[in-house]
């Protein structure tokens, strides 16, 4: 008996390790509606499932593609507050986040996918609106190679534009700031409240 319980806790515990599970699309329903948990069965079956055994390149543009469908909202429209880093989850079953929400879900999305989170980091950015005003901005990077020595080696997915691209292709990317990830790295704050939440699985 008692090892029969412990092999039902293991699994338990197994299913809600996965990114997506049953309880959370059941959860998305009560919260949100059918929509959202469309949306969730949508990354499983869509991107997870659909390109597990893809090349990275391929796995990089189906979950750009895929996250840059939602819509862009600020902070302070969708929580009332001037910064906040929302999980996947959130971002999803909301159907709208800024540039970081983007960032953070095909961060771990390509994570799940097993795209190695040593070649991906959050990336600080000034950017040049169509209107030329400059603006803070977060995209996701992925490092080519271990060492970079030019802009080719970083393709950057971001939410305002919607084909991964080197560096060096994006001219209305005028400043690389700062890189950071707090998985293969000195965790913030806000990185470890982040990791909290994903783990949880916070909607």
């Amino acid at each position: 008996m008692k090892f029969l319980v412990t092999i039902f806790f293991l699994l338990a515990v197994f299913l809600n390790a996965k990114l997506i599970s049953q309880d959370l699309e059941q959860r998305a329903q009560k919260k949100y509606g059918e929509f959202a948990k469309n949306r969730f069965i949508s990354i499983q079956k869509d991107l997870l499932d659909k390109y597990k055994d893809a090349d990275e390149l391929t796995k990089l543009n189906a979950v750009n593609t895929w996250v840059n469908a939602l819509r862009y909202a600020s902070d302070r429209t969708v929580y009332g507050v001037a910064d906040y880093w929302a999980t996947l989850y959130e971002f999803v079953g909301k159907d709208k986040g800024d540039c970081e929400d983007y960032t953070i879900a095909k961060y771990y999305i390509l994570k799940e996918m097993g795209v190695d989170p040593h070649k991906m980091k959050f990336t600080y950015v000034v950017y040049r609106d169509r209107r030329g005003a400059l603006v803070a901005h977060m995209v996701l990077s992925y490092l080519k190679k271990p060492n970079q020595k030019s802009k080719s080696d970083i393709l950057i997915l971001g939410n305002n534009n919607k084909r991964v691209l080197p560096a060096s292709q994006r001219p209305d990317l005028l400043k690389m700031i700062k890189m950071i990830n707090g998985d293969t790295g000195p965790k913030s704050k806000k990185w470890k409240k982040l990791e909290a939440n994903m783990k949880r699985k916070k909607l």
